[in-house]
Formats: C-alpha cells, structure tokens, sequence
C-alpha cells in the first residue's frame, strides 16, 4: 500500500479539521440561540395568559350570585343537560336528519371527553341528499338548541342528471355537542 503524498494528508486533515469545526460551532449556535429563543416565547405565552386572567379576575370581582345564576342560565340553552351519554344528542341530529328528508348511510358515535368544565359529544355522520335538502338539514343544525356544532364537512357531487335536475350529494358530517352537569 503506498503512502499518500503529503500534501493530500494535509488537506484530508484541514477538510476534517473545518469539518469538525463547523459541527461544532452549528450545535454551540444552536445551544445559544435556540434554547433561549423557546425560552423567551415560553415567557411571553405566560406573561400573556397571566396578563388574560388577571384581566379576567378583575372583570369578575364583582359578580353576584344572581349574575353567576344568570350566566349558567344562558349557557345551559345551549348544552346537553346529561355528560353522563350522549343518546340526547344522537336522537336530536337523527330527529333533525329525519326531518329534513335525506338518506342516512351511516351514523357513528366516539367517546365523550372532557373539555373543560363540558363533555363534548362527536358524530360522524353520512348522508345522501339533493343540494336543497342538504341546505335545509344545515339550516335545522345550525338553529338547534342546544348548540351542534359541524366540525368537518365532507361535500361530493356526483354527475349532473341529464333532465336538468340536480343530483344528489354525498356529505360527510362530523357534528359536535356539548354537555354539563349542573
């Protein structure tokens, strides 16, 4: 095996030299500019969420018991009164399905979850309609107290009918609810 010149040594050593060089000086500028740069974003987000609630501490100081009764009033028009299932919730979006007139393919329920001081309730829910009754099951979602909630929505059309009708449209909804004990 011969040697390799001197000069090719030399350079291999000063390429491996920067190299290493470099590598360490990106991890130390990265340590340096890094870490304080999260840092310091982690301290405004708190600054910010203790500037909110002291903001709010100070708005709500003065509340009465018949304010507090007044504000739980109003938002119980707009949850389920039972986090304990979700069967109120499914027979409203089905009641509110069946009323509209369009074809059910397929409802699914998930787990509750706490949100909160609420549970939120989800559906999954297929349908096939003719674009006005799909117009009017979303108007009927959208006024129904309590409050439901379209989180996804999912619209295909299929081929235009020749008669000049319109065809109908497969929809894929996710809907949410939410409950509270009181």
């Amino acid at each position: 095996m011969t040697p390799y010149p001197a000069m090719a040594r030399r350079a291999l050593a000063l390429a491996v030299g920067v190299l290493l060089l470099t590598s360490v000086w990106s991890i130390v500028v990265r340590l340096l500019y890094v870490l304080p740069t999260t840092a310091i974003e982690r301290l405004d987000d708190t600054r910010f969420e203790l500037q909110r609630l002291q903001t709010l501490a100070a708005e709500n100081s003065n509340l009465t018991t018949d304010d507090l009764t007044r504000i739980e009033q109003s938002i119980s028009t707009l949850v389920f009164p039972s986090s304990n299932d979700n069967a109120a919730f499914v027979d409203a979006v089905n009641m509110l399905i069946h009323d509209s007139d369009v074809q059910l393919l397929e409802l699914r329920t998930a787990d509750p979850f706490n949100d909160g001081n609420l549970t939120r309730f989800a559906l999954d829910v297929r349908i096939n309609a003719p674009e006005e009754k799909l117009v009017h099951l979303l108007k009927s979602l959208e006024r129904h107290r309590p409050l439901l909630i379209i989180d996804r929505a999912v619209v295909l059309a299929t081929a235009a009918a020749s008669d000049g009708t319109s065809p109908p449209l497969s929809v894929e909804l996710r809907i949410w609810a939410f409950a509270a004990e009181y």
